[in-house]
């Protein structure tokens, strides 16, 4: 390894308790979308103490943090990102305690090296990962407009640098009918619950073609107050997920066309309504992932592939690696036996010795991978072309 390998690491040696306290600190204040009030001020310390120049509310959201150290030399400009926000009803299942501290130790290892190596530094505290699309947010007001490439790390049951994840939309589908006595004047009413249930026959019936395209899940929210009545109105909730942004959006087009054509056999009108913002697949930079992986090897860690133990959903990181050359990772965290995310053991594990022993490695790999583009500029070009060339093929 590089002399400049050794430094960072010794970096993050060296701040490793007060990383320890920022995740500890976070943990014990659980906080939920948009309200990380709390977070955004302990992450925001904690970057001031390492001499960054910090701002929160970046990209318009108000308990985001953006903390920046320029060089003054030329070089890229390194993303790190951090979540910090919990899970509803579980506290810090996911783990975000962790991912917080991981970003600050990144970034104040890269600042370190930085006023030899050139280039700036930025460290992002983003919220309300858990749904409420925080780095959308941020993504659509140019909060990483500047940024030529972002690292990720995420704790999780294995050490594996490839990700995957779902695209994601969200949609509540309505229709409208004519209430009327069901028993004594039927044949004056028209029944919203009819299509509804048709719809959910329909897409049960295309299960088996849709296979590794997508899925579409949903749940009636809406079929009738009284079964005395033919229902006027009906609505449900869907979800349209796959793996390739290209194919959700084949699928909300054809299953919208099955609304409408629905619509008109049945004489209801139909109406929806996206809720939420819609989540694109992880689109991981493959030479990051290649340096990152080497670098966590070189860290002791067993690198894996990616498997669904790692438990496979959707997330707003998605988003950034379509505009940004970037990726999202998994650190294992250390306990036997290891428990699933979203679980209130992971809880557990990531509050306390388990989770702290994850901050280290996962805070130097992105570190040391960060040294290895920045004393190779040639890699830099590398990881834009594959991020053009992964634009081409997904999009």
């Amino acid at each position: 390894m590089t002399d400049y390998k050794l430094r960072v690491q010794q970096k993050v040696d060296e701040i490793l308790p007060r990383l320890i306290a920022l995740s500890d600190d976070i943990w014990s204040h659980p906080e939920y979308n948009f309200q990380e009030f709390h977070a955004c001020a302990a992450m925001s310390t904690a970057l001031r103490e390492q001499e960054f120049h910090v701002e929160t509310g970046a990209g318009g959201v108000e308990t985001s943090v953006k903390a920046v150290y320029d060089s003054g030399k030329p070089g890229p400009n390194i993303g790190i990102f951090g979540e910090f926000d919990a899970v509803p009803g579980m506290g810090h299942a996911c783990g975000h305690n962790l991912m917080c501290a991981i970003a600050v130790g990144a970034g104040t290892a890269i600042k370190s090296v930085s006023d030899e190596l050139g280039g700036k530094v930025t460290v992002f505290g983003c919220p309300a990962e858990e749904g409420g699309g925080g780095k959308i947010m941020m993504l659509e007001n140019g909060a990483f407009r500047e940024l030529d490439f972002g690292m990720l790390f995420h704790p999780a049951t294995q050490t594996v640098v490839h990700d995957r994840s779902y695209s994601k939309t969200t949609l509540t589908i309505h229709f409208t009918g004519k209430k009327t006595h069901a028993a004594a004047t039927p044949e004056c009413g028209i029944n919203a619950l009819n299509p509804m249930i048709e719809l959910f026959n329909m897409v049960a019936a295309m299960r088996l073609e849709l296979t590794e395209r997508g899925n579409i899940f949903g749940v009636i929210t809406d079929g009738g107050q009284d079964p005395n009545y033919i229902p006027e109105h009906t609505s449900a909730q869907f979800v349209i997920r796959s793996f390739s942004s290209r194919q959700r959006k084949i699928l909300l087009d054809r299953f919208l066309g099955i609304c409408r054509h629905l619509s008109e056999i049945y004489g209801t009108p139909f109406s929806y309504t996206i809720d939420g913002l819609t989540y694109e697949n992880i689109m991981n930079n493959p030479i990051i992932e290649k340096l990152l992986e080497e670098n966590l090897t070189e860290l002791g860690e067993e690198v894996l592939p990616r498997e669904a133990i790692v438990d496979i959903g959707s997330t707003d990181m998605g988003n950034v690696t379509h505009e940004v050359p970037a990726l999202q990772s998994y650190i294992k965290v250390f306990c036997d036996p290891i428990p699933r995310n979203h679980t209130i053991e992971f809880q557990n594990a990531v509050g306390g010795p388990a989770g702290h022993l994850t901050i280290a490695n996962a805070a130097k790999a992105m570190a040391m991978t960060a040294v290895d583009i920045l004393t190779h500029p040639a890699y830099l070009e590398e990881i834009q072309k594959a991020f053009q060339d992964e634009k081409a093929r997904y999009e």
